[in-house]
C-alpha cells in the first residue's frame, strides 16, 4: 500500500512539473520570440495581449528606443502587438492621434498644447531623451566669421512650424540678439530627406539637422555653426488622449517600461542595435551606422522624466497664447515613470 501511495505521489509530482514547463512554454509562445539580451523583469505583462498603433514623427535615430522595443520583442513580451506608423512631423502625429487614427503617438508639447486649446486633451507620460544631437549648418557661400550678421535676413530650414527644431532655431536666433519673427525667414518642411534636398539645392541658407544626415553635411564640406547637444532639451515621448490614458493605465505602464528597457538594451547590446539602426534608417554604411549610434548614446536617459524646465521651454516659445499660458502639469504626467522608478524596475533593467 505504501509503495502504491509513493508511486502515485511521484506520478503527481511529474505531472505538476510537466504542467509548469508547458505553462512556461505557452507563456513564451504567447509573448513572442525575444532577442538575446532581453531580460526577464518584474514588470507584469498585460493580462490579455492588445493591438496598438503607435505613430512616430521622424526617421531619425531619436526614435531608436521605439524601434528596439519592436524588433527585439520587448513590446511582445509585455503583451503589446505594436504597429509602428511613420507620420512626418510631431504636429501631424498629434493630429492623427486626435482623430483616432492611432492609439499612441510620439508627439510634441506644442502639438499637445494646441490640441488641448482646441478641446482635445492628451497626456505625455514618458520622454524619449533629455539631450539632443542637432546642429546648424550654413550653406557654402555664407561667411561664418560673423554669424549674427550672416544669418540676418536669410532663410533657415527647421522642420515643421511648432516642432522642436523650430523652437531650437528660434532660441538660437534670440541668443544672437535677433528677432526670429522679423530678422530671419523660416522654410518649414516635413521629412528630413525633403529638407536636406532643399538645403543642398540652395532653397535655404541655414539648416538644422541631426545624425546621420549631419555626417553627410560634414563630408560635403558644409560649415557646422552650432551644436545643441550641451543644453537640456526634452524630446517628448509617448502621448495618449487623456480619456484613453485614464482608462488604460496598465497599457501606458508597459509601454513606458518597454521604452526604458529598450534604452537599457541599446546601451548593453551594441552590435544588435547597429543592425536595428541600419534597418529603420536605411543606412548601409557600417561606419556611418556606428558613428550614429555613438553620437546618440549620450542622449539616452535611464529615468525619462519630463522636467518642468524643459516642458516650459516649449510653452514659452509657443505662438498660441492659450498654450503659452499653460503649465507643464497641464500636459505632462510623470506618475508612471515615478512608479517604475520607485518599484526598482529601472535599476533592474539597467543592471548588467
Amino acid at each position: 500500500m505504501k509503495k502504491f501511495v509513493l508511486t502515485l505521489l511521484l506520478a503527481m509530482v511529474g505531472v505538476l512539473v510537466l504542467a509548469a514547463c508547458n505553462s512556461k512554454e505557452t507563456t513564451n509562445k504567447e509573448n513572442g520570440n525575444v532577442e538575446k539580451g532581453v531580460k526577464e523583469t518584474s514588470l507584469a505583462p498585460l493580462s490579455k495581449p492588445i493591438n496598438i498603433k503607435i505613430g512616430y514623427p521622424t526617421q531619425g535615430v531619436s526614435q531608436l528606443p521605439l524601434w528596439v522595443a519592436k524588433d527585439t520583442g520587448i513590446f511582445k513580451k509585455y503583451g503589446v502587438n505594436a504597429e509602428l506608423i511613420y507620420i512626418a512631423g510631431s504636429p501631424r502625429v498629434q493630429e492623427t492621434l486626435n482623430g483616432g487614427g492611432i492609439d499612441v503617438g510620439i508627439s510634441g508639447i506644442e502639438a499637445a498644447g494646441n490640441a488641448k486649446a482646441a478641446g482635445i486633451e492628451s497626456v505625455t507620460f514618458t520622454a524619449l531623451a533629455n539631450k539632443i544631437k542637432v546642429f546648424i549648418y550654413a550653406s557654402k557661400d555664407i561667411d561664418t566669421s560673423n554669424i549674427k550678421k550672416a544669418i540676418k535676413g536669410k532663410t533657415i530650414i527647421a522642420g515643421l512650424e511648432g516642432s522642436l527644431y523650430d523652437y531650437l532655431a528660434q532660441s538660437y536666433i534670440k541668443d544672437l540678439g535677433l528677432d526670429p519673427k522679423k530678422d530671419v525667414k523660416f522654410l518649414y518642411m516635413g521629412g528630413e530627406g525633403d529638407r536636406t534636398a532643399a538645403f543642398i539645392k540652395g532653397d535655404a541658407d541655414f539648416y538644422l539637422v541631426a545624425p546621420p544626415t549631419s555626417f553627410k553635411m560634414d563630408e560635403m564640406g558644409y560649415s557646422k555653426i552650432y551644436d545643441f547637444s550641451k543644453q537640456d532639451v526634452l524630446i517628448p515621448g509617448l502621448v495618449m488622449k487623456k480619456d484613453y490614458y485614464n482608462q488604460n493605465q496598465k497599457v501606458a505602464e508597459v509601454l513606458a517600461g518597454s521604452l526604458i528597457e529598450a534604452n537599457a538594451y541599446i546601451k548593453n547590446n551594441k552590435e544588435e542595435t547597429l543592425k536595428i539602426i541600419s534597418k529603420w534608417t536605411g543606412m548601409d554604411d557600417p561606419e556611418l551606422v556606428k558613428k550614429t549610434y555613438e553620437a546618440n548614446l549620450g542622449t539616452i536617459p535611464e529615468r525619462p522624466y519630463s522636467t518642468d524646465k524643459t516642458v516650459q521651454f516649449y510653452l514659452d516659445h509657443s505662438l498660441n497664447p492659450e498654450v503659452k499660458a499653460m503649465k507643464p502639469a497641464d500636459l505632462v504626467d510623470n506618475s508612471i515613470i515615478k512608479k517604475l522608478d520607485e518599484s526598482g524596475f529601472i535599476d533592474e533593467v539597467f543592471k548588467k
